[in-house]
């Protein structure tokens, strides 16, 4: 006769329903597209924010993001982090994995980005 090794059966746990654990709602400004687009083109971001206000929208679909991003000049939207940005945004849409907060480093960086490019 053949021994054979009989497991115990685990106890299924129930899975929860709802939403996953550690991942809450953020701002839209606490999203990598958001905090960039707030902070190197703002013109962009001001134009989004009011059409989403106007449509009643309680977040930017990516779809407009897109469409905004097209009818601009501005070089950011041709930038490969814009793009990596926008995919990350369709895929946890307001729960990414991280928020992306500032520092006054951070601020004074991009202050430095904006005023060469808007005056110089």
């Amino acid at each position: 006769m053949k021994a054979t090794r009989q497991s115990k059966k685990s106890k299924s746990s129930k899975k929860e329903g709802g939403k996953q654990k550690g991942y809450s709602l953020k701002k839209f400004d606490e999203t990598r597209i958001g905090f960039l687009m707030k902070h190197e083109a703002p013109i962009e971001y001001k134009l989004l924010m009011d059409v989403c206000e106007f449509l009643k929208y309680s977040k930017p679909p990516p779809e407009l993001i897109e469409h905004i991003g097209y009818a601009s000049q501005d070089t950011f939207f041709r930038k490969t982090k814009y793009w990596r940005c926008l995919k990350d945004y369709r895929k946890y849409g307001l729960r990414p994995p991280y928020a992306v907060v500032t520092n006054k480093n951070k601020e004074l960086y991009y202050i430095h980005i904006r005023i060469n490019k808007y005056i110089y």
